[in-house]
C-alpha cells in the first residue's frame, strides 16, 4: 500500500533557530538592538521548505463482502494486475445476481475512487473505476468478470416439456429432456424468464422457440441437442438450440449451446442482448450451421462470446450471420474453426435487399478468428458502412476445410465488400492484425469498397480465452 508521506523538516531547524537567537541575544551590539525578535523569526520562516508529498493513486484491494452481497456465502478477493491496472474477479451467476453486486474497494492513503465503494454495479461486462489522488493525479482500472454457472442435473428438478401459459412466467432449476417437442415452447406472451435450466432436446425439434415474446430472458441455462451423430450435419436443419421470432428487447446471458444446427436463430428480434454465450459444434446442415444468426433483425448486441468448432465435427456455414438486418454490434469474442468452402466467420448481408430492415451498417470489434477457410469478416450484396476494429486473425486454411467439404472458393481471403458498387461500400478496417496467412496475397477484396484500409501482418498474438460456463455441482468442486 503507498500512502501519502510528509517529510518533516521542522524539528533539526527549530533547535537551529533557538540556538541561534540566543547567540544574537547575548552578542548583538547597539546598533542593532532594535532588531525584533519577529522579523528574526521571519526570515528563518521565508527558508523552510512545503512539505514534500508522495502521490499514487492505487486500488489496493477490490472485494466482494458476503455481508454485502444476498447469496454469497465467502468473500470474493479480485485477482490485481497492477501493471495493467486490470483486476479479475470470478463471479458464480447461479449463486448470485451480478447485475446488482456492491463491491468494497481498498485506494491508497489520500486517493478516491469514483464510482464509490460499497455502491450497487452491474458486473454482467467489464466495469472501470477511477483513482484520483490528492493533487488530481487519476488512474483508471478496468474490473474484468469472469462468468461461472455452477448447475447440474443433481441440482434441478426432473421435467418434461413445457409450453408457457401467462405472461411473466418464470421457468427455473428445471433439467428438461425432449424427444417429442420443444424443451420450452413461448407463444404471443411476454415478460417471461428461463433460468438455470439444462435442456436436453433431439429429434426435428428446437430446445428454447418463442414467437411474439417480447421482454424475454434466457439466463444461467445450457441448451444441447442429444443424438447427433459422432461427426457432421443433423438430418435436417430445424433443429436450432434457441429460435426466436417477432420478439423484442431479449436478453440471453450465460448461456452454452451445441450439437444444434444453429446456436441462437433470431428472426425480426430487435434489439436483443447477448452476453456470455458458449458454442461448441454447430451442426447444420445447410442454411443453418451458424453459431448465431440475425435475419430482418434492428440492432442487437453480442459481446463476451466464444464458438469452438472441431472441423471434423461440426458442420459450419458462417459462423455468425447478418442476414438482411444492420446495426449489430459484435464485441469481444473468440471464434474458432470453419470447414465451409462459402461459409465466413462474421458476415454482414444483404442489407438492401427486399424485406431488409434496419437500414446500413454494423460493427465488429476486439474479435479473433482461428482455422477460418473462405473468410474472415465481409460486408457484401449491397451491405456498407460496416467497421472493423481490432480483428485479429491467424492459422487461415488454404487447403481442404475437413470432412471432405472441399477447399476455400475465396481463396482464402480475409476482409470481403463485394457485391456492392464501386466506391460506395465506405467499409473500414481499423487496427486489425493478420498473422501468417496461407495466402499473404490475398487480404482485402476489392479494396475500393473499403474507406479506411489499416492492418498489419507481422505481429502475432495469444488469443483471447475463450467463454467457459461449467455446468457441474457445486458438490464436483
Amino acid at each position: 500500500m503507498v500512502r501519502s508521506i510528509e517529510k518533516s523538516i521542522y524539528a533539526s531547524r527549530t533547535v537551529s533557530l533557538l540556538m541561534l537567537l540566543a547567540v544574537l541575544l547575548a552578542s548583538c551590539s547597539s546598533e542593532n538592538e532594535d532588531i525584533s525578535l519577529a522579523s528574526q523569526k521571519d526570515e528563518f520562516e521565508e527558508v523552510q521548505e512545503e512539505p514534500i508529498v508522495i502521490t499514487n493513486p492505487k486500488i489496493t484491494e477490490f472485494t466482494f463482502l458476503s455481508a454485502d452481497n444476498e447469496g454469497l456465502i465467502a468473500d470474493i478477493v479480485g485477482t490485481l494486475d497492477e501493471d495493467n491496472k486490470k483486476i479479475y474477479v470470478a463471479l458464480n451467476s447461479f449463486m448470485l445476481s451480478i447485475e446488482e453486486l456492491i463491491p468494497t474497494i481498498t485506494v491508497s492513503s489520500g486517493a478516491t475512487v469514483s464510482p464509490k465503494s460499497k455502491v450497487v454495479q452491474d458486473f454482467n461486462n467489464e466495469v472501470t473505476y477511477t483513482v484520483t489522488a490528492g493533487d488530481g493525479t487519476t488512474v483508471i482500472y478496468t474490473i474484468l468478470p469472469t462468468i461461472k454457472s455452477y448447475i447440474c442435473s443433481a441440482n434441478l428438478q426432473e421435467s418434461g416439456p413445457i409450453i408457457v401459459s401467462e405472461d411473466n412466467q418464470k421457468i427455473e432449476n428445471l433439467y428438461i429432456k425432449t424427444s417429442s417437442q420443444h424443451g420450452i415452447e413461448i407463444n404471443n406472451y411476454s415478460g417471461v424468464v428461463i433460468s438455470n435450466c439444462i435442456i436436453e432436446y433431439t429429434g426435428a425439434y428446437m430446445g428454447i422457440k418463442f414467437s411474439n415474446a417480447d421482454n424475454l430472458t434466457i439466463k444461467n441455462s445450457y441448451i444441447k441437442y442429444t443424438n447427433a451423430p459422432v461427426a457432421g450435419p443433423l438430418a435436417d436443419f430445424t433443429s436450432n438450440c434457441i429460435e426466436g421470432l417477432e420478439s423484442q428487447n431479449l436478453v440471453i446471458t450465460n448461456v452454452k449451446v451445441e450439437d444444434g444446427s444453429t446456436g441462437i436463430r433470431l428472426n425480426q428480434c430487435d434489439d436483443s442482448e447477448l452476453t456470455y454465450i458458449e458454442g461448441h459444434n454447430m451442426r447444420g446442415p445447410y442454411p443453418r450451421g451458424q453459431f448465431v444468426q440475425y435475419d430482418k433483425c434492428i440492432g442487437g448486441l453480442l459481446e463476451n462470446f466464444s464458438v469452438i468448432n472441431d472441423r471434423e465435427v461440426a458442420w459450419t456455414e458462417d459462423n455468425i450471420s447478418i442476414y438482411k438486418s444492420a446495426g449489430q454490434q459484435i464485441k469481444k469474442g473468440l471464434i474458432i474453426g470453419n470447414n465451409s468452402p462459402t461459409g465466413v466467420g462474421i458476415l454482414f448481408e444483404d442489407q438492401n435487399t427486399e424485406g431488409a430492415r434496419g437500414g446500413f451498417g454494423g460493427a465488429v470489434e476486439d474479435v479473433d478468428f482461428l482455422e477460418m477457410g473462405n473468410g474472415v469478416v465481409s460486408s457484401v450484396e449491397g451491405s456498407k458502412n460496416v467497421t472493423f476494429t481490432r480483428i485479429r486473425a491467424k492459422e487461415i486454411i488454404c487447403g481442404e476445410l475437413g470432412q471432405g467439404r472441399g477447399i476455400p472458393t475465396s481463396n482464402s481471403l480475409i476482409f470481403a465488400a463485394f457485391g456492392t458498387a464501386e466506391n460506395t461500400g465506405n467499409n473500414k478496417i481499423i487496427d486489425c492484425l493478420v498473422y501468417n496467412s496461407c495466402n499473404p496475397t490475398n487480404i482485402v477484396w476489392p479494396e475500393n469498397n473499403f474507406e479506411v484500409i489499416d492492418y498489419r501482418d507481422d505481429i502475432d498474438f495469444e488469443p483471447r480465452a475463450p467463454i467457459v460456463l461449467n455446468f457441474y455441482c457445486l458438490s464436483d468442486d
